[in-house]
């Protein structure tokens, strides 16, 4: 062999590969932030349904709205993590549904 060619990849075919990384990793983040709200929605969505079911079992069985929110987590098996959502829980009196607000802590 008189002469040896050696084919080295051109710097285009480096270029548009690493744009292809990059951009897949843009897209990932995008989907993953996405998918984390939609998450978020939905679990805040499943509390308001766990509360009012509560709310509305307590008065079914016993007459009354139930005093507050812990009588709710005691009684009713209300669970829901305190260090992501405050609720706002206001009770008006026992045979008036209360003043309920689900606020989510950042």
């Amino acid at each position: 062999m008189l002469f040896s060619v050696k084919k080295e990849k051109s710097d285009i075919w480096k270029f548009i590969s690493l744009a292809l990384l990059i951009i897949c990793i843009v897209l990932f983040a995008l989907f993953s932030s996405k998918l984390s709200e939609s998450n978020t929605a939905k679990s805040r969505g499943t509390l308001e349904r766990a509360l009012n079911r509560s709310i509305t079992q307590c008065y079914a069985l016993e007459g009354t709205y139930p005093p507050n929110l812990k009588y709710l987590t005691d009684h009713y098996g209300l669970t829901y993590d305190n260090d992501y959502y405050y609720i706002d829980y206001n009770y008006i009196g026992s045979n008036l549904r209360p003043d309920v607000t689900i606020i989510e802590r950042k």
